[in-house]
């Protein structure tokens, strides 16, 4: 008797603790409806979900669509952050700010920038449903919808030029301030770009401290985050040994050899930057390389329209 209970107390445990671990996993339409609101305009909207979902199709596709509830979010989802087919709005918005601007400002809301290049390229924001405008500025700039863009892989450790837009100073940062940055040159994989120039990237400031007395050295770790591919795919970057190497032959803006201010940061994940007995000075417009982080399966785009 005393057996089948203990049985009966370990079964229950694995049942409550499956059910917990796929409560903890399952997502709600509700908070797959807040995060697309998030992506799309910057901050989640109120009201009934069904309603919301009926806007968030009238503002992609012009109109309601059929099926379940959870059906329509997938569509909106899926059109918003796009496949490996080469459809979606992040991809062609990309594509289109790109062929204009030559930038990817992917930390602004989908439809900041889709206004922002409206108002840039044709001079005033246009009317219609978002696939139509997307079309629209595709044709303008690429004059066809679709574009040559496969499959590839970017494997971990793929060196990524990056310039800093903001200087960093140990005596005078804090912990959590940015440090905005862009790519400086194109990544290239099996000769298709994956990560264009002109991305930008905003990394944080996770320790500092500034020289001191004594010979005290300068110090400020930087979490360099993630760049955005072409499709949209959020590429985390880092300072780990293949960056470390190639910045050792650099030098920064202001003349420093790069390999005296340059120091690994824990399991890879930051570069942290010392100068001895001095505060680290890293002037707005240094070059310098990370690397990615892991391998990641993107489209990559090659200068030719598909015929």
């Amino acid at each position: 008797m005393k057996l089948k209970l203990v049985s009966c107390l370990l079964i229950l445990g694995m049942l409550v603790s499956s059910f917990t671990a796929a409560a903890q996993t399952s997502t709600s339409p509700l908070s797959v409806l807040n995060e697309l609101e998030r992506v799309l305009y910057g901050d989640a909207r109120k009201g009934a979900l069904l309603s919301r979902v009926e806007d968030l199709e009238m503002e992609i596709f012009g109109s309601p669509q059929s099926g379940p509830v959870m059906t329509r979010i997938d569509r909106i989802d899926d059109y918003l952050s796009g496949d490996l087919h080469g459809t979606g709005l992040k991809l062609q918005l990309n594509l289109v700010e790109w062929g204009f601007l030559e930038q990817l400002a992917t930390s602004e809301p989908l439809m900041s920038r889709l206004e922002r290049i409206e108002l840039e390229f044709i001079g005033e924001l246009q009317q219609g449903a978002i696939a139509d405008r997307l079309e629209q500025l595709m044709l303008y700039i690429w004059g066809t919808t679709k574009l040559d863009m496969v499959p590839v892989k970017i494997p971990a450790s793929t060196l990524v030029e990056i310039q800093l837009l903001t200087s960093v100073d140990s005596a005078l940062n804090k912990v959590g301030d940015q440090v905005k940055y862009k790519v400086a040159s194109d990544v290239i994989v099996d000769g298709r770009i994956v990560i264009p120039k002109g991305t930008l990237g905003v990394g944080k400031i996770t320790e500092v401290s500034s020289a001191g007395n004594l010979g005290k050295n300068g110090r400020i770790v930087i979490d360099f985050g993630a760049v955005q591919s072409f499709d949209g795919r959020n590429i985390r970057l880092a300072i780990a040994e293949k960056a470390l190497e190639q910045n050792s032959r650099l030098e920064l803006a202001a003349g420093a050899s790069m390999a005296g201010v340059l120091l690994l940061g824990p399991i890879g994940l930051v570069g942290g930057y010392f100068v001895k007995g001095q505060d680290v000075q890293i002037q707005a417009g240094s070059k310098f390389f990370v690397e990615t982080e892991l391998d990641y399966q993107v489209l990559g785009f090659r200068l030719v329209p598909v015929r």
